[in-house]
């Protein structure tokens, strides 16, 4: 009997350490756990995993965790943790400021000098920074390079690749996200690229002196080989990521050398797209050369990217300055399955099944990922001023910011 009972408690003390452990691991690993390090979230598609999130707000919209002020720019911020990066002009100079996700509290900054280059546009910096290993990286629209200790913000390296290469600067200054593969840092610039080694700042190789364009670096696999596309000011290029040694091209005259939205690889095929009046394309590269399966005009990703959710493409369709609605289309076919005519979209992604999007004036909308209607699910003003600037969700917190330099971070966890 005696020995019984003992065995009885052992298993009572046992389950409860079970428990006690499961309830710590719970707590240690919340359902907002998804971190947005770089340029278009986690996999740089627009598309997040996280589901575990409201937009069932009262009158008064969604909870306003914090506002903060960056100064000028068009910059997105990018997340890792409990920390958030952003980028804004002011008085001569560019600073990068690192801000508690929970609270908007200044952690560090780091400054480097700048022009405001506003050049039809409010002007600031245009460029995403990427954050990997610990780092912070940041591209200035005049070609610098800094690589910045996450903790602290110290400057680990910085480098002047256009005093360095001699590649031309474009319009509008270096707009691309860098993005880092393994251990290459990939930046839009000149015809095709130029890659560094992001641990030392070493320039790995260079493309030719000419206009890059506007968007960021995809990685995909090309035959078999690792290759990254990226838009330059006449064509997106296709270069293998560890030589730079370009395997195709496929000419895209957009005007002013405007090719700002990714290219969006889904197996074999690639998708392509731009403003003014130039449309979109579907390639099919299971030849080894891009082969056009089907062109329009009626599909136009002017600045952002589209997301693509089963077989369909979900994007801000038009010109943003003139006009651009939150619109859906099939990507086999080219097919538009429907347009939000009045509704002006500035920039768009997704997290589990809703789309979040701001409008060009600060209206939030949540809409239903559906491709047979534009469903709305909630939708308030949360800020003022010109809102061209991708918002990211990370860990339940959504974070959005104007032209202007304002970012507010919005409360959406359950």
């Amino acid at each position: 009997m005696f020995d019984d009972r003992r065995v009885l408690k052992c298993r009572i003390a046992f389950i409860r350490w079970n428990v006690a452990v499961a309830v710590l691991l719970c707590a240690l690993l919340p359902s907002f756990a998804e971190d947005s390090p770089q340029y278009l979230g986690q996999r740089g598609d627009g598309v997040s995993d996280e589901s575990d999130w409201s937009h069932q707000w009262n009158a008064d919209g969604p909870v306003v965790q914090w506002k903060t002020e960056l100064g000028i720019g068009f910059s997105s911020v990018v997340t890792h943790e409990n920390r958030v990066i952003g980028t804004g002009y002011r008085d001569g100079h560019v600073t990068v400021v690192a801000l508690e996700l929970e609270t908007g509290r200044r952690i560090w900054d780091f400054r480097y000098e700048a022009m405001l280059d506003a050049n039809d546009f409010e002007g600031g910096p245009t460029s995403t920074p990427v954050i990997n290993n610990g780092s912070v990286f940041v591209l200035s629209r005049r070609g610098k390079v800094f690589r910045l200790g996450m903790a602290d913000g110290a400057l680990l390296w910085e480098k002047d690749v256009v005093a360095e290469t001699g590649i031309r600067i474009p319009g509008w200054g270096f707009s691309g996200a860098p993005r880092i593969f393994g251990k290459r840092l990939i930046l839009n610039m000149g015809d095709a690229g130029v890659c560094l080694d992001p641990s030392s700042g070493e320039t790995l190789w260079v493309s030719e002196d000419r206009d890059s364009g506007y968007s960021s670096a995809v990685l995909f696999e090309d035959q078999g080989v690792q290759a990254v596309i990226l838009g330059s000011g006449r064509s997106y290029v296709c270069v293998e990521l560890e030589t730079g040694k370009e395997r195709w091209r496929q000419k895209w005259l957009t005007s002013f050398g405007c090719n700002a939205a990714d290219a969006i690889v889904s197996g074999s095929d690639v998708f392509l797209s731009s403003g003014y009046s130039r449309g979109s394309a579907l390639l099919d590269l299971s030849t080894g050369e891009p082969v056009i399966k089907w062109k329009h005009k009626d599909f136009r990703n002017q600045l952002g990217t589209s997301l693509l959710i089963d077989g369909f493409l979900y994007g801000v369709n038009g010109d943003v300055d003139s006009g651009a609605s939150l619109s859906c289309m099939e990507l086999q076919t080219g097919k538009i399955k429907w347009m939000a005519d009045d509704w002006n979209a500035g920039a768009v992604i997704a997290a589990g099944d809703r789309l979040i999007a701001i409008s060009d004036s600060g209206e939030l909308v949540i809409a239903s990922v559906d491709s047979e209607k534009f469903q709305v699910l909630a939708r308030h003003q949360v800020l003022s001023g010109k809102c061209w600037v991708t918002p990211v969700i990370s860990r339940g917190m959504l974070l959005c910011r104007n032209a202007a330099g304002d970012l507010i971070c919005l409360n959406l966890r359950r």
